[in-house]
């Protein structure tokens, strides 16, 4: 993904809004955002410096940096040996921490205020930066981040809309394989090698195929139970391009739906308009979902939706913020939300949708082209 430097004068006056002289960003997704280098992996300790007026200072374990594409890299690669494992301890050992204070220490930062995550760090972490550091400051700049990130640049949408076209390869696979007597965990793992096929990474990839009264969960996995005719079947698929996600999920019936599952997948529909019809600039979170339910009507209960609408969605599946009654945030222009209104009641089943909304200037734009309609 192209990298742009626009990113990081935001990030330089946050950083001035907050009165930090430097940052200390630990986190994978976070040193993608504003370096650019993107590693598929979860384990690998990576961090970035960043101070105002120099370039990024990008650490990254030396057997990881033949790897690393200096291209598309907008900062200094800094590589370090990575130390023997202690038991328990998290993998940042203290050659990790030892690079990032001599890094400190060499950008002249060493009395001033640091900004952090205190959300990835370790006790044990924040004790050792503390000692190393004794004239220094610290405050956390997770939440500043954030929101830096609920926006979303040109390169960014384009990578989403390059996992969409692979989230909805995943979905007419679906439609093409799911059937009556195959489970829901061979089914999954046939529509995730499509999407691998063509061009889903690993890291990212999950179709799940669920029926039941666990169809519900958010994190459930497909099991061997048997695909019967009577059940709605939720097709839901996420994966990620250039570290980017999606999410696409659509409801189908195999057999003949009752008018209660109908009804049902119906009022999931509906949902799904409503919110379309909310998701503007500067109408706050809490305003959308308060109109969601008053404009749904009093044809299932209040809980059948089940909670939160919708997220942000970019370099990790779910970010702030969150489509809820209690949302503090109002939406802005080049927002991306996953809205998945998901339907759920007691001896009927679950019905789910999932399309990619970006906030436009005026409105929304369903960035998905996949027909809501499946039953």
């Amino acid at each position: 993904m192209q990298f742009t430097p626009q990113r990081l004068e935001k990030v330089y006056k946050s950083m001035r809004r907050e009165e930090l002289d430097a940052l200390v960003i630990t986190r994978r997704q976070d040193v993608q955002y504003l370096t650019g280098y993107q590693y598929r992996g979860a384990s690998v300790p990576l961090a970035c410096v960043i101070t105002e007026g120099n370039q990024p200072q990008l650490l990254i374990p030396d057997l990881q940096e033949p790897m690393s594409s200096r291209e598309s890299i907008m900062a200094k690669i800094r590589p370090y040996t990575e130390s023997p494992i202690e038991g328990w301890s998290l993998t940042r050992g203290a050659a990790f921490w030892d690079q990032i204070t001599g890094l400190l220490r060499e950008l002249g930062q060493t009395g001033g205020m640091i900004g952090l995550q205190h959300y990835w760090l370790s006790v044990r972490e924040f004790e050792m930066l503390k000692f190393a550091l004794p004239d220094a400051g610290f405050k956390d700049f997770s939440k500043a981040l954030w929101e830096l990130r609920f926006i979303k640049d040109a390169a960014e949408i384009d990578a989403i809309l390059q996992a969409i076209a692979i989230g909805e390869i995943g979905i007419r696979t679906a439609l093409e394989i799911v059937a009556t007597g195959k489970s829901g965990e061979e089914t999954s793992l046939e529509i995730e090698s499509a999407m691998r096929g063509v061009g889903g990474q690993l890291h990212g990839i999950r179709a799940t195929v669920l029926s039941g009264e666990h169809a519900r969960l958010p994190f459930v996995n497909p099991n061997s139970e048997r695909i019967t005719g009577d059940d709605l079947v939720v097709l839901d698929m996420t994966v990620s391009h250039q570290g980017y996600f999606c999410e696409v999920a659509r409801t189908i019936h195999l057999g003949r739906p009752t008018n209660k599952q109908r009804k049902l997948y119906e009022y999931v529909v509906n949902a799904t308009r409503v919110m379309e019809k909310q998701l503007r600039p500067k109408i706050s979170i809490k305003d959308v979902a308060d109109k969601i339910m008053k404009k749904l009507g009093r044809s299932f209960p209040s809980d059948t939706l089940v909670q939160p609408f919708g997220n942000s969605i970019g370099l990790d599946l779910y970010e702030p913020p969150y489509l809820t009654p209690q949302g503090q945030y109002s939406l802005k222009e080049n927002m991306v939300f996953s809205i998945h209104p998901t339907g759920y009641v007691d001896g009927i089943g679950t019905a789910k949708i999932a399309d990619m909304i970006l906030i436009s200037s005026d409105g929304c734009e369903n960035l998905t082209t996949l027909a809501r309609e499946t039953m």
